[in-house]
């Protein structure tokens, strides 16, 4: 009878898995998480979504105003309320979940738009939220596949290898053998981009027609360009399909190995790959450790 690894694990166990949660997610406020209600309202949303854009709003205007800064406005005193604003900003785009994370990141790209103390913020944008439950994995898998886990899978791990705001990945065998993982979409995401993408359109007119702030920027085109990007990432075919195409043009290169996509198990809400372990490129240590040369991989990361 294949292992399912769903049941409860052995005491001995229950620390390391409950680090592996708090490893995948640090728990927000209850505030902060609402976004990932079932029960999420279209009003509350656009309720906290305004409060964000006119607290913003207030507070550009009153940057504007010398009495604002005690003992008269310089442009040190200008740069640090930024700094304070964008670290504002960063933080409330995470409280606010997944389309807001996506589009900080996108806007992190746009310094000739944003401040450079904006830019700098948001590229600190960390896609960590917390993990939604292995009933909902389940649930997901079976509605887009149209079997039970254990049916598909000889064993799956119920605790995430990692969780992001768009989806989360756990580690599996299929009944062949060969390892697997499969990322599974958070639930809710497209009604929670629907509702996000309607409220931001009135925000982006808004701006497009503010004689200060709409003039000589193309918002409604930063706008479609944002949409396009966040549908296409929650869209996992399309994801697999682009995997494929990778795997296809590098398939004479030796030194570069992407995963194959198992497309019998995939579907728009789930995406089965090859697991193939690696190193972070940011874990200098780990990549001396295992031998490998810096340079020669920031030259191939170069060609690639």
């Amino acid at each position: 009878m294949p292992k399912r690894y769903a049941e409860r694990p052995p005491k001995e166990k229950l620390s390391s898995d409950s680090d592996r949660l708090l490893a995948v997610g640090k728990p927000y406020t209850d505030k902060a998480y609402r976004w990932n209600r079932e029960n999420y309202s279209r009003h509350r949303r656009f309720v906290d979504i305004w409060a964000f854009v006119l607290t913003l709003l207030f507070e550009l205007w009153l940057d504007s105003k010398p009495w604002s800064y005690p003992g008269g406005m310089t442009e040190a005193k200008k740069a640090e309320r930024r700094k304070k604003q964008a670290i504002w900003i960063r933080n409330t785009f995470l409280e606010l979940g997944p389309t807001f994370i996506k589009v900080g990141q996108l806007f992190s790209t746009r310094a000739d738009l944003f401040p450079s103390e904006y830019v700098e913020e948001l590229s600190k944008l960390q896609d960590r939220v917390p993990a939604f439950s292995y009933e909902q994995v389940e649930a997901i898998i079976q509605q887009d596949l149209g079997k039970t886990i254990p049916e598909l899978y000889r064993s799956f791990d119920p605790i995430p290898l990692a969780a992001a705001s768009l989806g989360q990945v756990h580690k599996a065998q299929l009944h062949s053998g060969e390892e697997v993982v499969v990322k599974v979409q958070r639930p809710g995401l497209v009604k929670l981009f629907t509702i996000d993408l309607e409220i931001l359109k009135g925000i982006t007119r808004y701006f497009q027609n503010h004689p200060d702030w709409g003039r000589g920027r193309d918002w409604l085109g930063i706008y479609e360009e944002c949409c396009r990007i966040l549908w296409e990432e929650i869209e996992y075919l399309n994801e697999g399909r682009n995997a494929d195409t990778f795997r296809r043009n590098f398939r004479n290169e030796d030194w570069v190995k992407v995963p194959r996509v198992y497309w019998r198990y995939t579907s728009p809400r789930v995406l089965t790959l090859e697991y193939l372990p690696g190193i972070k490129i940011s874990h200098y240590e780990a990549i001396e450790a295992a031998g490998l040369d810096r340079k020669d991989l920031a030259r191939k990361g170069a060609q690639a």
